[in-house]
C-alpha cells in the first residue's frame, strides 16, 4: 500500500535517474568528510635571534587541531609569538598559529609538534553539487510529467 505510489513514481524514468543522481550526490559528500590525520614533528637547539619554527608546506595545506611547543633549559629567556616566558626546566606551550620564538639568553632545547587533518576527498564535493542540482532537476520534472499524466487520465 505504501510502496504503490514509489511504483508508480520510479515508472517515470526522469524520477528514475533524477534518484540515482541525488543518491550519488550523497555519497560523494559523505566521502569528501573523511578526514586523514597528519603531523610534523621539529626538534633542536634554539638560535639567537629569530625562530621560526615548522614547515610552510605543511602549515599551509592542512587544517590544524593541534600545535604543541616544549622548551627545555636549566635558565633561558625566550619570546614566542611576541610573549616573553621564563624556561626553568620545562615549558609546555599550545598554539594557535605557526611559532616565531626569539631566544633572549640561555640554551634552550625545542620540540614543536602539529597536528592537522587532511581531507584528500574534498575536491568531490564539487562533483556532488553537479549531481545534487541534476538529480533535482530531473526529479522535479519527472514528478511534472506524472502530476500532468495523472491529471490528463
Amino acid at each position: 500500500m505504501v510502496l504503490e505510489p514509489l511504483r508508480l513514481a520510479f515508472r517515470y524514468p526522469h524520477i528514475k535517474v533524477g534518484f540515482t543522481f541525488l543518491f550519488l550526490a550523497l555519497i560523494i559528500a559523505l566521502a569528501g568528510t573523511y578526514g586523514v590525520d597528519k603531523s610534523y614533528h621539529e626538534s633542536g637547539t634554539l638560535k639567537p635571534g629569530l625562530n621560526v619554527l615548522g614547515n610552510s608546506n605543511f602549515e599551509r595545506d592542512y587544517y590544524y587541531y593541534n600545535r604543541t611547543l616544549v622548551l627545555k633549559s636549566k635558565y633561558g629567556e625566550v619570546k614566542v609569538n611576541n610573549i616573553t616566558y621564563q624556561v626553568y626546566d620545562t615549558l609546555n606551550l599550545t598554539l594557535n598559529s605557526r611559532p616565531h620564538v626569539e631566544l633572549i639568553s640561555g640554551n634552550v632545547s625545542y620540540d614543536y609538534t602539529s597536528r592537522a587533518v587532511d581531507y584528500p576527498f574534498a575536491p568531490a564535493s564539487l562533483i556532488a553539487f553537479v549531481f545534487f542540482l541534476t538529480g533535482l532537476v530531473l526529479s522535479v520534472l519527472g514528478y511534472m510529467r506524472m502530476m500532468s499524466d495523472l491529471r490528463s487520465g
